[in-house]
Parts: structure tokens; C-alpha cells; sequence
């Protein structure tokens, strides 16, 4: 019995090991960030030319990459078909949900759209795959490096939607169609596709220098992130970040995995949608809310919250599944 007790008790240390480290080299990115601006070496001007950098190349780039590299014959596989179904609706009806709930009660336009954007983008890419990693082995990683190259573009479509249709005073669906065309997600998403329509193969060299700079996205935007962010303006927008955090990290965690055990999801794929819907904000949603004139600081401390929160809330998300002996 005591054998057992400790085996548990080492594997609950392991779960939150685990997302510390996935969470640590996040905060350290923006932990330099926020030293370069203390520092002086950037200021505003040269965090917003960065940031310009980050929405307009370096994400598009990764975004393209993960349509690109989406295998077609995986996404086909019933299993896989019905985690994508599944994702899609849960990702639809979370953006739906918080939409009519939050204008109740949240009349700053550029706010909700940003509460909206944070509680149903997810760091999946960053989160799923060390996670499943790290509980199944590498092997095993497949499922959520499939859902990711299905789920990222959608997150990034439907934030483009949601800030563009908050935008202004008031809906004017020719400005949000052209708004839609001219933003460079939406050009790349397309873009993506088309490649895999006409399946219009990169040669490899030049393939391997585009993946080579699209590592930049990520790391960029958490410095970008760590040198806009000011821990005083937090209790500014407490209640707004309270509300958003509850939504990202356990309302819309707990009705996702509640409907996925209900239809029967096990293993790697109830990891994968750890990844897809318990996972902090992703970061690029604080780039995103600059560009389209949304609340760019309630944005950014959304993502710094959510992921330092995500230690404990991935933690027991794990612990809840592994206890009900469903991962």
C-alpha cells in the first residue's frame, strides 16, 4: 500500500513537473523582454516594429507551414475524423457561447473581443505535444500534431472574424469582408490550402529556410510580450482578466473533456484536447488584438496570467483524467 502511495504521489510530482516546464521557458522569454525594455535597449517604437514583424511574417509563415504540412490520409481516419469534428464544433460553440454571454454584461467593444479571443485560442502546439510526450512517448505524438495543423488556422481565422467584427462602433459587413481578405493570415490560410489542393510540393531547401524562420514566431512574440507588459495596469482590468481566465483554463476545459468522455474519447486524444482547450491563451492573440486596434494590453496580460496559471489548472486537468483511468 505504501509502495503504491508513493508511486502516486511521484506521478502527481511528475504531472506538475511536467507543466512547469512547459510553462518555465514561456516566462522566461517574457522575462527577458520585460528586462530589454527595463534596460532600455527597446522602447515602445522599436516593441511595435517587432510586433509588425511578428503578425505580418513571422506567424503568417508558421501559420502556412502547418497547413502545408497537414497530411490529408490522417485526417481521413475515422478516429481522427471524429477528434476533428469533435474540436471544430467545441471551438464553434466556445466562440459562440462567450460571444452572446459576454454581451450581457461587457460593453467595451475592444475588451470583449479580446475575452472572446483569450478564452477560446489555445497554445496548443506549445503544450499538446510536450504533454502527450511526455505521458505516451514520442511515438504517440502524431494525433495532436494533426489536430494542431487542423486547429490552429481555425483559431486564427476565427480571431481575425472576431476582432474585425468588433472593430468600430458599429458592423459594416463590406469593411469585415475586406478587412478579412487583406488580413495576411487569411492570405496564408488560403494560400495553404491551395498548396494542398493542387498539392504543390516546396522544394526542400527552400522549405527547410522557411521552417528555419518561423522558429522566430514564438520566441519573438513572448519578448514583444515582456516588454509591453506592466504588472501595475493589472488591477485595471481584474475583473475582465478573472472573467477570461475562469472560461480559458476551466469553464470551457470541463464542457469539452465532459462531452468527449461522454463520447467515448480515451487516451491521446483526450491529451490532444488538454492541449486544444486547457492550454493558456496563445501569444499571438496578443499581436493579433495590436494590429486590429482591440485592447492590446488586456490581451497581452491575459496570455502572462493563463500561462502561469496553467501549471496548476494542466496539472489537475491531468490528474482528473489519470484518476478516472481515461489517460
Amino acid at each position: 500500500m505504501k509502495c503504491e502511495i508513493n508511486e502516486r504521489d511521484m506521478t502527481d510530482l511528475n504531472n506538475i513537473i511536467l507543466a512547469f516546464s512547459v510553462v518555465f521557458p514561456l516566462m522566461l522569454m517574457m522575462f527577458v523582454g520585460y528586462i530589454l525594455r527595463r534596460r532600455h535597449i527597446t522602447d515602445e517604437p522599436s516593441l511595435q516594429v517587432m510586433n509588425k514583424m511578428v503578425f505580418r511574417f513571422f506567424l503568417p509563415l508558421l501559420l502556412f507551414l502547418n497547413i502545408y504540412s497537414l497530411k490529408p490520409e490522417e485526417a481521413m481516419n475515422k478516429a481522427n475524423s471524429r477528434l476533428l469534428i469533435l474540436a471544430f464544433l467545441c471551438i464553434i460553440g466556445a466562440v459562440v457561447l462567450t460571444h452572446l454571454i459576454l454581451s450581457l454584461f461587457i460593453k467595451d467593444k475592444k475588451k470583449r473581443s479580446v475575452m472572446i479571443q483569450g478564452i477560446f485560442r489555445s497554445n496548443l502546439v506549445i503544450f499538446g505535444i510536450p504533454i502527450t510526450a511526455s505521458i505516451y512517448g514520442d511515438d504517440r505524438i502524431g494525433i495532436v500534431s494533426m489536430l494542431a495543423a487542423f486547429v490552429v488556422p481555425l483559431f486564427n481565422i476565427l480571431a481575425v472574424v472576431v476582432l474585425e467584427s468588433y472593430r468600430g462602433s458599429r458592423v459594416n459587413i463590406k469593411q469585415l469582408l475586406i478587412g478579412l481578405i487583406k488580413n495576411p493570415l487569411i492570405i496564408v490560410a488560403f494560400l495553404g490550402f491551395l498548396c494542398q489542393i493542387i498539392r504543390w510540393q516546396i522544394p526542400d531547401f527552400i522549405l527547410s529556410s522557411l521552417q528555419s524562420m518561423s522558429k522566430v514566431a514564438t520566441p519573438l512574440a513572448f519578448v514583444v510580450l515582456g516588454g509591453t507588459f506592466q504588472f501595475s495596469r493589472l488591477s485595471k482590468n481584474l475583473t475582465y482578466l478573472i472573467i477570461t481566465i475562469i472560461g480559458k483554463l476551466i469553464l470551457i476545459p470541463s464542457i469539452v473533456l465532459t462531452i468527449a468522455l461522454l463520447l467515448g474519447f480515451r487516451n491521446e486524444a483526450l491529451v490532444a484536447l488538454i492541449g486544444a482547450f486547457a492550454s493558456p491563451t496563445a501569444v499571438s492573440s496578443f499581436n493579433m488584438a495590436i494590429e486590429m486596434d482591440a485592447d492590446g494590453e488586456l490581451a497581452g496580460q491575459v496570455v502572462v496570467i493563463s500561462s502561469i496559471l496553467s501549471i496548476l489548472t494542466i496539472f489537475i486537468w491531468i490528474l482528473i483524467l489519470k484518476t478516472l483511468q481515461v489517460i
